[in-house]
């Protein structure tokens, strides 16, 4: 134990400071205390002197130094990976991974003790998080391989000890899902923080040999809603390894649920040929490792839920066939739909023409063509009767083209519940001379007629001009026809589209209307709202073409498709009056499926003082009763139990106003086959170097395990000597002892009369 002190200052300032302060206090306070007696004013004097001591006290600074020696052994932690990867038998000899970590832990047992009794060699297994040694355990069971959960627990275990490093006996292969899914990078870079370096051993080959042929359908791609007896595309990747040379069949498969009840799966059939669909294809591998973009297709011959299916047909010596196929569901509808659609003749046009056919859209399109050829256009009066068409889409026309009977023609259409959509144009809206017709009841934009001009002169005020993004709202984001893709990337992949030229200048004619999307500030461009019984929508923009010279044609297809069934009311089955969605249809082990569900009365509104009861019955059969929330008139629920693989069968039943509703609304889901472990089970050579080289340690092969124990053997290991310094000025009790004295000389100043 050491006593020194370290001054605020330099000593002979201290000293002065200190010294003025004593005569300063004698020479000052001497003269109050003449009134006192002898022995009360030596008291004040005291106590005053006394809390200028203290101060000094303080400004010297004080302090005790403590040292102690640390003679505990260091620690190397050995961690032998225990997942279901390592049962891949891929190592020298045919044996599995498993079975060579075992093998190396038992051969260079020997070795630890040779570290001597300054190196304490503690032993644990880890898959998801980290677990003592089972010696007796024959092969991996682990169904996640979460290094970054390990890690963070490995850094609680050398918190309080000193640490030679952490040797990993692994495939290296990252496989966590939350709440396991811990950053492993973060927590290497927390160790050599503490500088306890990663000895990486990899057992496994990076690529699968001929010794695991694995045949796997990926990214199952197909339209959720479907029309009968029209051709449904489907779109997936199949990945070969291992399988050079061999010869494979991928079929479309459809669930036949003849004879099974409510909540009951059917068994997969081959879906039937027809001279329109592809419903096998043969490929030939041509390479060790391979992925192939397959297209099929096939017709469905009646309306409803239908669950369909990829299949790779497994193949001789392949051992794992569960990716061998993917599921997922889609919804069938009654017929298709027929649109009619008036522009001129412009890029725009062209592409929006491209929903037609197989995209079980029926498009009709009238050019109307301007100039001197303005003549020229012949207009159908018959396209206007009823039940001709399902959707009316007016481009870059002026009102003056149709005349007014062709337009009291179309709004007795609106009033039947057939859906209009305006886009941008030059043209058209205000312009074009709409404000004065019976649209302008219709559309969900503000018309003023004085923003009138005559044939081919520009209104610039009405107009947005130069490069504008495509901002989706928040309310538009949850909507049908805004989704892109899943609700996590949904935002970025708007994001991602490029810039638009110009759009028409839109204002909301009522506070009913809603904003689906606009400009980053707040202009509105796409308008929609519900007059009657149709759906009317007000699209500013006419240059979404440009997404596709982008490479983003599908996402310009999936927009314009859904924006088509919103408006023909076919987005949902809106002849339900209960009725359940779910959102997505396939989700992975662990994840959360959106259940949106409501009511509606018969003219198709939602249907207010309504409860909701919804039963989720699991692959088990176990039923699960998830609670419903309200927004507004909208009601969700979230379920997250799905850990178990298969179809989860969903019930909603509804009480309006008391009374049970007779109709009960069905759907489900599917929660994928997915084996994290064993889907991909290559080992990541890669993923621990990086590791490993962040914590300042290497990775190495199994035959160099005992080459690196016998370098930690050479290790110089010196007694850790703390030292702990215990401040006397800074801390509790002298702040405690001025202050009193301080006020002790105070109270009894102020009780003398002195204060």
């Amino acid at each position: 134990m050491q006593f020194f002190v370290e001054p605020i200052w330099s000593w002979p300032l201290v000293l002065f400071t200190s010294l003025g302060l004593v005569v300063l206090v004698v020479v000052t306070y001497r003269a109050q205390l003449r009134r006192l007696t002898k022995g009360q004013g030596r008291l004040l004097l005291t106590l005053r002197l006394l809390a200028v001591l203290l101060l000094t006290f303080a400004m010297f600074r004080p302090a005790i130094q403590k040292s102690d020696t640390d003679e505990n052994p260091v620690q190397l932690l050995i961690l032998a990976d225990t997942s279901r990867s390592m049962n891949t038998a891929d190592m020298p000899g045919g044996i599995s991974r498993f079975t060579a970590v075992k093998a190396d832990l038992t051969k260079y047992g020997p070795k630890w003790k040779e570290l001597g009794k300054k190196v304490e060699v503690r032993q644990f297994d880890f898959d998801r998080e980290l677990a003592p040694h089972n010696p007796d355990l024959a092969e991996g069971t682990g169904d996640q391989t979460a290094f970054g959960k390990v890690l963070e627990d490995v850094l609680r275990e050398t918190r309080d000890h000193r640490s030679l490093g952490v040797l990993l006996l692994t495939d290296g292969a990252h496989r966590a899902v939350p709440p396991f899914d811990a950053d492993p990078f973060t927590a290497a870079r927390k160790l050599g923080d503490s500088q306890i370096p990663i000895y990486a051993v990899v057992y496994g080959a990076s690529s699968l040999s001929t010794a695991s042929l694995d045949l796997a359908v990926e990214d199952l791609r197909v339209d959720p809603i479907v029309f009968e007896k029209k051709l449904v595309p489907i779109g997936c990747k199949l990945r070969a390894l291992g399988a050079k040379g061999k010869k494979v069949r991928v079929r479309v498969l459809i669930e036949d649920r003849s004879g099974k009840g409510i909540s009951e799966s059917g068994v997969f059939k081959p879906a039937p040929s027809t001279q329109q669909a592809q419903t096998v294809r043969e490929y030939e591998i041509k390479n060790d490792s391979e992925t192939i973009p397959v297209d099929l297709s096939f017709v469905p011959a009646a309306s409803g839920e239908l669950k369909i299916a990829i299949q790779v047909e497994p193949i001789d010596n392949e051992l794992l066939t569960r990716n061998n196929r993917r599921e997922t569901i889609v919804s069938v509808k009654k017929g298709g739909l027929n649109v009619a659609y008036f522009d001129q003749a412009r890029p725009e046009q062209n592409r929006i023409r491209m929903v037609n056919g197989a995209d079980k859209i029926q498009l009709d399109f009238q050019e109307v063509r301007t100039g001197r050829f303005a003549g020229q256009t012949k207009l159908d009066r018959t396209w206007f009767l009823p039940g001709r068409y399902d959707v009316y889409i007016i481009g870059d026309v002026r009102a003056d083209w149709f005349g007014a009977e062709i337009l009291k023609m179309l709004t007795d259409r609106l009033e039947d519940g057939t859906g209009l959509l305006m886009i941008g144009g030059m043209q058209n809206f205000a312009p074009g001379g709409y404000a004065t017709t019976p649209l302008a009841d219709w559309l969900p934009v503000k018309l003023d007629a004085a923003d009138f001009r005559p044939n081919g002169k520009f209104n610039e005020n009405a107009q947005l001009l130069g490069d504008l993004k495509l901002i989706p709202t928040d309310q538009g984001l949850k909507e049908y026809v805004m989704q892109l893709g899943s609700s996590d990337k949904n935002r970025s992949l708007w994001l991602e589209l490029p810039s638009l030229e110009g759009a028409s200048r839109l204002r909301p004619s009522l506070d009913r209307v809603r904003i689906w999307a606009e400009t980053p500030d707040k202009q509105p461009l796409l308008l929609v709202n519900e007059v009657g019984k149709a759906r009317v929508a007000a699209f500013g923009v006419d240059t979404t073409w440009l997404w596709c010279m982008d490479g983003k044609t599908e996402l310009h297809q999936r927009f314009w498709r859904q924006m088509i069934l919103w408006l023909a009311k076919k987005e949902a089955d809106t002849d339900q009056p209960v009725w359940v969605r779910v959102e997505p249809r396939n989700v992975t082990p662990g994840a959360s499926a959106s259940l949106l569900f409501g009511a509606r009365a018969a003219d198709g509104k939602p249907l207010s003082n309504t409860e909701f009861q919804v039963d989720v019955t699991k692959p088990d059969g176990q039923v699960e009763r998830p609670t419903p929330r309200q927004l507004n008139n909208e009601f969700s629920t979230d379920f997250a139990k799905t850990a178990d693989a298969g179809d989860y069968w969903v019930r909603v039943t509804a009480r309006h106003n008391g009374e049970l509703m007779r109709e009960t609304a069905y759907t489900r889901f599917i929660v994928d086959a997915r084996d994290l472990e064993l889907d991909y089970p290559s080992a990541d050579h890669d993923f621990l170097k990086e590791l490993a080289s962040i914590t300042g340690g290497t990775s190495l092969k199994p035959e160099d395990l005992g080459s690196l124990l016998e370098r930690l053997k050479q290790t110089k290991f010196n007694a850790l000597t703390r030292i702990q310094v215990i401040n006397l000025w800074d801390n509790w009790w002298l702040l405690v002892a001025f202050v009193s004295v301080m006020s002790l000389e105070w109270f009894l100043r102020k009780k003398r009369g002195l204060v």
